[in-house]
């Protein structure tokens, strides 16, 4: 009786309009919190004691675990689906490694963003962070595509301190203030540079105007640097690798950003109407490039890899506008969906965003009710000869990185019988709980249902633990794991959530299903552009600075998808003709 309740409350609340519950109270804040590089592992509430986020289990608890939320494996196809709402292959940003410095490519032009949507819904949009999608010309800068204030780097990484990137022989300073380098800003631990920013932007807002906010960590990817300060959780201080130590203080910190920013909403008087969306951009990186000694225990697979501990993401969504909350979601959920779903909360029409692969998934989070996905495309890597795809409980995945270098269970489990007990008492008195309680007068979750909600989060495999025999932490049972290198691999995931046992032979159907999903976005896919880095982009040009180094007027490098990426190929190689005939000219002057 109650699910019939709330299903007809749905159909009500569709009918009144595209907004929340017909968009009679104002457009809600919108904050982005993204991650980088966090493992599955290494938050609470999947059921690790090793690292304390109270702050982020506290949102989560409070609103909605999302334990099928799907990403790229990787930096920037991630963060171009998640911007555009749209898989990466349609786009030539399918590439399994992110966007090198230097390296002239980019989120297309013709492609309309996330920001430029909310803008045109009257949103204040801010970004803080790391960017990642292309800056080769002005154009492809936040500024240009849709953010009206932006803070933060362009490429995959910097230093926590000095905020330097280095790209082969080319090092470079990689912090801007919108199109400018923030000269003077280095010298802060760059979590706290970016939560301060964030602190500062919030108070400045006025709050009757929507404010869109993306923050965007450094953290915790690789190479890591600690907060200099002494200050340790006792939790941290049992974890006995000290490279995992410095992992762990590394997310505290970042866990210590979310409460804070949490409790600005609420002093501004925000907070009762805003949604807050914390997710990762991938898997952590046990071992390997830009290894930061994350935990995705116990999926299978890392950074880079199509398997469950690359793309099954950290995510969860808290709002005071969700009717249906403090649980555990098992919706199919794709980083694409979060586009038509947010421009949906900014009372647009996800119709007029056009033809697009995210799916509007904001009834189904709020009532509880029904399932709109039942597959999605996790990537098509034409380069590595890597891809995959989910249908229902079905993952099919061919090919496979470096002879499968990356595609095992890495890191630590974070359970054992040293291990301390997991802390609800910490959560329950986060900054996170105490914004939720003071500034809009409701209870929050309580510590019984926090452990109820924790069990469900938590991934069990069989066998996959056997008892330390000298160390405070249980040890991985190393799985017989089917390759996919050389055969296709069908995986049930929702018996198998570790992939240990390729079950091909006994759902042929479903195989065959899964090819013809793939062979269809095979047909749509635009080949990736694996472009040289462009020297003339040495920081040692630009003040030892990265920068835009492409004018867009004389840039041969910039590229449209779909139908205008023929019409941009046929002027680059005009482009390219006319230079070279000038060139070959002045040879004879």
């Amino acid at each position: 009786m109650q699910s019939c309740a709330i299903l007809l409350l749905s159909v009500l609340f569709s009918l009144l309009g595209p907004g929340i519950v017909g968009q009679k109270n104002p457009p809600p804040h919108i904050v982005v919190f993204m991650a980088d590089d966090l493992g599955w592992n290494d938050v609470g509430f999947h059921g690790s004691t090793q690292i304390p986020t109270p702050n982020i289990d506290a949102l989560a608890y409070n609103g909605i675990i999302l334990n099928r939320h799907y990403v790229l494996p990787s930096c920037s196809p991630t963060r171009s689906a998640f911007l555009s709402g749209k898989y990466p292959i349609r786009m030539r940003m399918q590439g399994t490694f992110g966007i090198l410095g230097g390296e002239p490519r980019g989120l297309p032009l013709n492609v309309r963003i996330l920001p430029e949507y909310l803008q045109g819904l009257g949103y204040d949009t801010k970004l803080i962070g790391k960017w990642h999608v292309g800056f080769h010309s002005p154009r492809h800068t936040p500024n240009h595509r849709g953010f009206d204030f932006f803070f933060g780097f362009y490429n995959s990484y910097v230093g926590y301190i000095d905020y330097r990137y280095v790209q082969q022989n080319m090092s470079g300073f990689d912090m801007h203030i919108n199109d400018q380098p923030a000269y003077g800003s280095e010298g802060q631990y760059v979590t706290d540079l970016f939560t301060t920013t964030a602190l500062d932007v919030i108070n400045r807002h006025d709050p009757i105007r929507p404010l869109y906010l993306q923050v965007s960590h450094l953290a915790p990817h690789g190479p890591l640097e600690p907060p200099y300060d002494e200050l340790v959780d006792e939790e941290i201080k049992n974890i006995t690798d000290p490279n995992r130590q410095t992992y762990a203080r590394v997310v505290s910190r970042l866990d210590d950003s979310l409460g804070r920013i949490v409790s600005a909403l609420g002093d501004k008087g925000m907070l009762r109407n805003s949604v807050i969306l914390f997710l990762t951009d991938n898997g952590g990186a046990p071992i390997g490039k830009f290894r930061n000694w994350g935990s995705n225990w116990p999926l299978r697979g890392t950074k880079y890899t199509l398997f469950e501990g690359g793309v099954r993401g950290v995510a969860a969504i808290w709002s005071p506008h969700l009717l249906s909350k403090g649980r555990v979601s098992d919706q199919l959920i794709h980083v694409t969906d979060w586009l038509p779903t947010l421009y949906r909360l900014g009372g647009g029409d996800p119709m007029d965003l056009g033809p697009i692969d995210g799916v509007d998934q904001w009834d189904t989070l709020s009532f509880g009710t029904g399932y709109l996905r039942e597959k999605l495309l996790l990537n098509i890597d034409e380069v590595t000869d890597t891809q995959a795809a989910i249908y229902k409980r079905f993952k099919l995945v061919k090919g496979s990185l470096f002879k499968g270098y990356y595609d095992n269970v890495e890191g630590e489990s974070g359970r054992g019988p040293n291990v301390p007990r997991y802390n609800t008492s910490k959560v329950l008195k986060s900054a996170v709980s105490d914004a939720i309680r003071e500034h809009l007068g409701v209870p929050v979750t309580q510590e019984s249902v926090m452990n109820q909600l924790q069990g469900q989060a938590t991934v069990n495999c069989r066998s996959s633990l056997i008892p330390a025999t000298s160390s405070n932490q249980y040890q991985f049972r190393r799985y017989n794991t089917a390759s996919c290198n050389d055969t296709e691999c069908l995986f049930d995931i929702s018996t198998d959530p570790c992939e240990t046992t390729n079950v091909a032979k006994s759902y042929p159907d479903i195989v065959e299903e899964l090819n013809l999903y793939l062979d269809n976005f095979h047909n749509a896919l635009e080949e990736q552009q694996r472009l040289p880095v462009d020297y003339m982009a040495d920081p040692r040009r630009w003040n030892y600075t990265w920068q835009p180094w492409l004018n867009v007027h004389d840039n041969p490098y910039l590229y449209y998808s779909n139908a205008s990426a023929a019409i941009g190929t046929v002027a680059v190689c005009a482009h390219v003709a006319l230079f070279l005939l000038i060139v070959a000219l002045r040879a004879f002057i």
